[in-house]
């Protein structure tokens, strides 16, 4: 199942009421066949997400138009193929959950085939945790975007999973779990984790 994740950098904090951004991301949530999920960052309300699934016809990444003011900061195209296995109909991603973490992996060249071994062993852990709220992951397939650095043999991990609160994403880290599934470090070059709410504007 392939998605695309876009990060969106707005000027100031606008709240979801906020008449240019109603207009803006109705044009994104208006197709129901393929409808768009909109996220704000926790850690700076600023930064905005939109998660889109994608078809297979759509072999490129789709460049989404912003209004003026508003940075296009990164567009990824993921492909989920590690995904809890639970009753969700509408994706397996945790979509509707509190919070929303959103991982991205840097791993180091060479060492893709290293990081998915260790990954699938100790997911496990972190997924219990986050029970009943699933969590979903898969590699980025396409090439860098605009504002980033061009990186040969680059790999990116992008999980995503979804939480009660962010306290109880930071409350893992204090588990004997997460010993064994932060094992995945030592194939990493970086790592860089935030969490979103839910947009309380259109297409929720």
């Amino acid at each position: 199942m392939l998605f695309q994740l876009t990060l969106l950098h707005l000027p100031t904090s606008l709240p979801s009421a906020s008449p240019t951004l109603q207009s803006h991301f109705s044009k994104f949530t208006s197709n129901p066949t393929q409808p768009t999920y909109i996220y704000t960052q926790i850690e700076d309300p600023t930064y905005i997400y939109l998660l889109q699934q994608s078809t297979p016809e759509q072999q490129n990444t789709k460049e989404f138009t912003h209004p003026e003011g508003v940075a296009l900061e990164w567009t990824l195209r993921i492909e989920i193929n590690d995904a809890t296995q639970t009753d969700y109909a509408e994706a397996p991603l945790p979509l509707n959950a509190p919070v929303m973490a959103i991982g991205r992996y840097f791993v180091a060249t060479g060492k893709k085939a290293g990081y998915q071994e260790t990954f699938d062993a100790t997911r496990g852990h972190l997924e219990r945790f986050t029970a009943p709220l699933p969590l979903a992951g898969g590699w980025r397939i396409d090439q860098c975007s605009r504002g980033e650095e061009e990186g040969e043999g680059k790999e990116e991990y992008v999980l995503f999973s979804g939480w009660d609160a962010v306290e109880r994403h930071f409350a893992f880290a204090e588990t004997e779990g997460f010993k064994e599934f932060v094992k995945i470090k030592s194939f990493l070059e970086g790592a860089e984790i935030k969490h979103a709410l839910r947009w309380e504007g259109v297409g929720r």
